[in-house]
């Protein structure tokens, strides 16, 4: 629909081009009926018009005047002008300021307006058409140059160095001059990079447009040159003269990539964060340079966090086993879900990314840590029956792997215990269920003793017998096979996870006899706990 504006001293005129426009046959509605140019012009500032229809000779500002004015910041505006003066000196001025129409009010009938109206619809529909065709073929152009520039790279980055001559000439031609400039590479992340992509529909539209305004801040082509090595970053190269890179020319550079964030927050609510790497002085040096910076960078993200602007340092990784601290850190994960304890989860998780940062574990090992950790809490709960959990297996993996960030990471995890909250407190509430998960609980809570069903009905304030014939009813095995059921599968994660002896073992999980607790491994699992160590030592891939 457009939008109209009227603009004429006279009342009875603007009251007759209201009333007798039919303006909803026309998609057409009237935004703005004034006496005054000023106010026009006022009005026009904060919503432009499609088409001003307005009167010459007017107080405070006059017709020729505010179409002047209005043309600055409307260009495309049309403009039909209604006038009582039939002056050559009037029409020459409005031919000047490119006025599409022009009638005597004298000679004013409505169907000369309607038919005017929809002559003047149709231009403007023409013009947005050649706009939209304009614009489609600027980012067809666009996406043209980026994928040579895509190709260079890949060329720079993956062939063998030959023939660096033909390599400089072809990388001049697009506005990279590596026989006069040293280049300082960076790299740039898009932060929540799936959250924020759903915003722009696709990949494609979001770097696009994040291109764009990259391109505009950093001076142009000429200035910088911009790749896309994968969808969600980018690889800027600021030129810089050979030696002179001063920590002057460093800041130089951080002022215009802080433009560029603060930029696509303000205009495209887009985060980003950059590394910036080490100038290469030729071809072979850039090429070294920019494989460090790409290889690392995104590891290097991990601990640095979102919306960060920091130079870009290779740090080793701990050598330590991250895995070595896993049946801790589950236990305390487990306790705060069977208590549904909400307050804990934050210092929980905050506490366990912690000492991972501080102790630099490689990123990959740390979401496997996780992933792993998540699953197998799954797993356990679902030994309290009925438990079931909203999340699948794939979405644990897609959740957990594609965090950005260690910060990121915590929140995912922080966001997985809390929804197991409210299916524990269904689970408590049922009033059939509450003494069995009670008593379920009970037991977890105790695997390192014996705990027996008269110890457990004593705290659930039943009779024995009729305990035991619940439980049996409600689960579908005796308490004593539940409890045993439930150390062996401890005693499986302690195998996993620590190298305790069988006599450990045995102890951690209540046993005074450890020929009673082989005993009851073997019909578990049918395995001996050193059996079953192998298995599992043979079933782990080989770290690289």
């Amino acid at each position: 629909m457009l939008n109209i504006m009227l603009v004429d001293d006279d009342f009875p005129v603007l009251e007759f081009l209201r009333q007798a426009v039919p303006w909803a046959s026309l998609d057409m509605k009237v935004q703005g009926v004034y006496q005054n140019g000023m106010r026009a012009m006022e009005a026009a500032k904060a919503s432009p018009p499609d088409i001003l229809i307005t009167d010459i000779g007017m107080p405070h500002m006059n017709g020729l005047e505010l179409i002047e004015k209005m043309r600055e910041f409307c260009p495309q505006l049309k403009v039909a002008i209604l006038s009582c003066h039939n002056d050559f000196s009037y029409a020459q001025q409005a031919i000047k300021l490119q006025v599409d129409d022009y009638l005597l009010k004298e000679t004013m009938e409505a169907e000369h307006i309607v038919k005017m109206l929809r002559s003047l619809s149709e231009q403007l529909k023409e013009v947005r058409t050649e706009k939209h065709k304009v614009e489609q073929l600027q980012k067809l152009t666009k996406w043209s140059g980026s994928a040579i520039m895509t190709r260079l790279l890949r060329t720079l980055l993956y062939h063998p160095l030959i023939f660096t001559e033909q390599l400089t000439e072809q990388a001049a031609e697009l506005g990279i001059h590596l026989d006069t400039y040293a280049y300082l590479p960076v790299v740039g992340f898009i932060d929540r990079f799936k959250e924020t992509q759903k915003r722009f529909v696709s990949e494609d539209n979001l770097m696009f447009a994040v291109e764009n305004l990259a391109t505009e801040l950093t001076g142009g082509p000429s200035a910088s040159v911009i790749f896309r090595p994968s969808p969600d970053r980018l690889l800027l190269l600021f030129p810089i003269v050979p030696g002179k890179l001063h920590p002057s020319g460093i800041a130089e550079v951080e002022e215009t990539l802080r433009n560029i964030q603060k930029s696509l927050l303000r205009y495209l609510r887009v985060g980003t964060t950059f590394l910036i790497g080490e100038q290469g002085q030729d071809v072979r040096s850039l090429r070294g340079r920019i494989i460090e910076l790409m290889e690392g960078a995104e590891d290097a993200r991990f601990y640095t966090g979102h919306g960060v602007l920091t130079k870009f340092r290779p740090l080793p990784y701990s050598a330590a086993d991250l895995f070595a601290h896993y049946a801790s850190a589950q236990e305390q994960l487990k306790q705060v879900v069977l208590d549904q304890a909400g307050e804990r989860v934050e210092p929980v998780t905050r506490y366990w990314t912690e000492m991972i940062t501080a102790d630099r574990y490689p990123p990959g090992i740390v979401k496997e840590w996780f992933l792993q950790m998540m699953l197998d809490l799954q797993l356990k709960f679902k030994s309290l029956q009925n438990f079931e959990t909203d999340y699948s297996m794939e979405v644990l993996h897609q959740t957990i792997l594609e965090a950005e960030t260690v910060g990121q990471l915590r929140e995912m995890v922080s966001t997985l215990l809390h929804r197991s909250f409210p299916v524990m407190e269904h689970i408590y509430k049922q009033p059939q269920r509450r003494d069995i998960a009670e008593a379920q609980r009970y037991v977890l809570r105790a695997l390192n003793r014996r705990v027996t069903q008269e110890e457990v009905a004593e705290f659930l304030h039943l009779n024995p017998s009729y305990f035991s014939r619940l439980f049996k009813r409600e689960t579908g095995e005796n308490f004593v096979e539940f409890a045993t059921r439930t150390k062996m599968e401890k005693a499986k994660e302690l195998i996993d996870r620590t190298d305790c002896t069988v006599e450990e073992l045995a102890e951690q999980l209540g046993y005074d006899n450890k020929s009673y607790f082989l005993k009851c491994f073997k019909s578990y699992t049918g395995m001996t706990p050193s059996e079953y160590a192998g298995k599992v030592q043979r079933a782990k891939p080989r770290s690289t």
